[in-house]
């Protein structure tokens, strides 16, 4: 018994030993990083609104993220610890925090924010899409907007059609499972941007009804809010974004998620 237990112990420091040295290599690793973004950034300069965010390279990033993971470790955490990496080293790129709508569900709204832009932002809480949207106009910063708002707030989102409006650039969450955490369903809105990535949907303001094979995502009266595949804009109809597909871990592929099937392995 006690060879056994000096057997156990020395597999135990062992093992310990090899975590010791993961954490050095992924230390070193976001390190490095660190060094190439510095380099991109004395390259081409992003401190102008809007110039540091790629939602169509986080996309897939992510997209490739899913398809390489395997594993005990949940993808929810994996997911996040991204979120956390890329929110960090695009600030660095351009400064900016999130102001967030707290109109319906204010601890749900703070989870969004904490799951996706982590905590080294500043959170701006304010009362309703329009506030939202106005400091986002004035600013570097993002916003980010539930979808279900008190009947009140109307058609929100007209406030992002004119040209040099905020636009939508994202759906979260992103990756849409059973149970996950920070699963509100959430708009991301940001200064125009930079990016010259096409959305995989356009997001579009309409008046009448939606039309064929557009996914309604608020709407008011005769006012809708719908995202559109690209090419498929109907005519009248006022773009105020562009998303990327999301993944769906659980459930039927729809316009707004793609199966994780496609991915490759699939938790």
């Amino acid at each position: 018994m006690a060879e056994e237990g000096k057997g156990a112990a020395a597999a135990l420091t062992g093992l310990r030993a090899k975590i010791d040295r993961i954490d050095e290599e992924v230390h070193r690793l976001l390190m490095e990083r660190g060094t190439v973004i510095d380099a991109l950034i004395r390259t081409k300069g992003t401190s102008r609104p809007g110039a540091a965010f790629r939602p169509g390279r986080e996309a897939d990033m992510m997209r490739r993220l899913v398809a390489r993971h395997d594993g005990i470790l949940p993808l929810a955490t994996v997911e996040h610890i991204w979120r956390e990496i890329i929110t960090t080293f695009t600030r660095l790129q351009a400064p900016f925090d999130v102001a967030m709508d707290v109109n319906t569900e204010p601890e749900r709204m703070r989870d969004m924010a904490r799951f996706y832009f982590g905590f080294s932002v500043n959170l701006e809480p304010l009362s309703g899409p329009a506030a939202v949207i106005a400091h986002v106009a004035e600013t570097n910063d993002l916003g980010i907007i539930a979808l279900r708002q008190p009947a009140e707030e109307g058609a929100w989102w007209r406030g992002l059609a004119a040209a040099a409006a905020p636009k939508v650039m994202g759906l979260v969450p992103y990756i849409a499972s059973d149970g996950r955490p920070a699963g509100l369903p959430t708009l991301v809105i940001s200064p125009p941007l930079a990016d010259l990535t096409p959305p995989d949907l356009a997001v579009v303001a309409i008046t009448g009804k939606a039309p064929k094979g557009a996914v309604v995502l608020a709407e008011a009266g005769e006012e809708r809010l719908a995202a559109v595949a690209a090419g498929h804009i109907a005519a009248g109809a006022a773009i105020v974004g562009g998303i990327a597909r999301g993944i769906a871990i659980d459930g039927a592929e729809t316009l707004l998620y793609e199966g994780a099937a496609s991915q490759g392995k699939n938790r």
